[in-house]
């Protein structure tokens, strides 16, 4: 069972362009689906996706550096009122993601230390409380004292790739290594006879080392983002100390070694100019999409096309902001598609929802909510598919809170209108990840 998350690609016969554009054009929101919605296709037959997921925000907090999360209490659920330790120790910085069987899994640096540490849920959740398995250490890139920005994604084979930036804005990698194919001894008896015999086959084991070195990737940067292509190969976007932004991508979906990588090539142009955030996700056709916002706050879209490839398009528009924007996230909401969520310099959200992507027919920027204080925007989507906002905000006492709130339908453009407080301060870091096997 696929336990990675990205939405697979739909059939001209599925999704006609002119039939969508024209029901969004009438009524905002219309029943426009034919077959199952593109975040539940991964999922065996007869397997409810609620059934398999909940909403985790992991995190590390302010006073003491302790790495905690909080999650639902089941599919859909509630949030509790207390967060819970992951692991002992003060840490710096982390990033989470999913594990090849779909446990929660954190990258993280312990204080007084270089190396990174790697944490996964105990693959024994029975029982209503998380277990988590100690850190194992997976070592520090030569040289490298600090951390700017670290990130995770699942490879083809769905074994976890880190990417980091260290103090010198150089890029680092490190993957989990692959199962190795070693010869067993068997006894059996032939069909039709009563003699056994003994045959050698080839089996897979675990790696004997269970992480590569690790290695250095070309270029420079402050900050990276990794991100599972639609067809394995990951993908890596960043942004260097002038702003200028930046992609290359796996030239296999097995890459093991520097040369498996392209060149980064810059995309910023001196009409764009410099880019402050980036939001790539894996639209509905399975191309790879990237968002981007400019230093004059507009957002602009680039994608593969086709989807795959190493070509894009040039730089286009979703829609024209009045009030420049100072944040960005980017998701994909029940039926697959493509939203975007963005605040301004007026502290004002506003979504835009991708009606077609055929003919990149956009909602266009909607208000529905605000915040009192400067956030950074997070999205992820429930258990029965309606998107979850995430909003880390700055409060007076220099440490951030964090606010939740849903859709309140796949594919709708109502939202709740009361944020759920997960804590009202004493944050200093968070991802957002879905947890596909929660305790029972």
């Amino acid at each position: 069972m696929a336990k990675t998350a990205e939405p697979k690609s739909k059939t001209p016969a599925a999704k006609a362009p002119a039939p969508r554009t024209a029901t969004k054009a009438r009524d905002g929101a219309g029943s426009r689906r034919s077959g199952p919605a593109s975040v539940y296709q991964h999922m065996p037959a007869g397997s409810s996706f609620f059934e398999l997921s909940r909403l985790m925000v992991v995190g590390i907090d302010s006073a003491a550096g302790r790495l905690i999360q909080k999650a639902q209490d089941g599919p859909n659920g509630s949030w509790p009122a207390a967060w819970s330790i992951i692991a002992p120790g003060a840490w710096l910085i982390m990033t989470a993601g999913l594990t090849k069987d779909g446990r929660v899994a954190v990258v993280a640096q312990l204080s007084g230390t270089t190396k990174l540490s790697f944490i996964t849920e105990d693959a024994n959740q029975v029982g209503p409380i998380d277990k988590w398995n100690p850190p194992a250490d997976i070592g520090a890139p030569p040289g490298a004292t600090s951390y700017q920005k670290l990130t995770m994604a699942n490879d083809a084979d769905g074994r976890i790739e880190v990417f980091a930036t260290d103090n010198q804005g150089r890029i680092w990698w490190i993957y989990q290594n692959p199962d190795q194919i070693v010869q067993v001894q068997k006894t059996i008896t032939p069909p039709g006879t009563t003699t056994p015999i003994v045959v050698t086959v080839d089996v897979l084991a675990p790696p004997a080392q269970p992480w590569s070195d690790w290695q250095q990737l070309n270029g420079q940067l402050v900050t990276v983002t990794a991100i599972r292509q639609g067809d394995g190969r990951i993908a890596l976007f960043g942004i260097n100390s002038g702003l200028h932004l930046y992609r290359c991508q796996q030239t296999k979906p097995q890459a093991f070694k520097v040369s498996d990588w392209t060149q980064w090539a810059q995309i910023d142009t001196g009409q764009t100019g410099g880019f402050t955030e980036m939001a790539p996700v894996v639209g509905p056709l399975g191309a790879t999409n990237l968002f981007a916002l400019t230093q004059n706050g507009q957002v602009l879209h680039t994608r593969q096309q086709p989807a795959g490839s190493d070509t894009w398009t040039a730089w286009a528009t979703p829609g024209y902001s009045r009030v420049p924007k100072y944040t960005l996230a980017a998701g994909i909401q029940g039926d697959g598609d493509i939203v975007l969520v963005s605040s301004d310099q007026q502290r004002v959200h506003e979504f835009n929802a991708q009606w077609d992507a055929y003919t990149q027919n956009w909602s266009g920027w909607r208000d529905f909510n605000a915040s009192q204080a400067s956030t950074r925007l997070s999205l992820n989507y429930n258990a029965d598919g309606r998107l979850a906002l995430f909003s880390l905000m700055l409060i007076p006492d220099g440490t951030q809170g964090l606010w939740t709130l849903n859709q309140v339908a796949i594919d709708s453009s109502e939202w709740e209108f009361e944020w759920t407080a997960l804590t009202t301060s004493n944050l200093k870091q968070i991802v957002v990840v879905r947890d596909l096997t929660p305790p029972v």
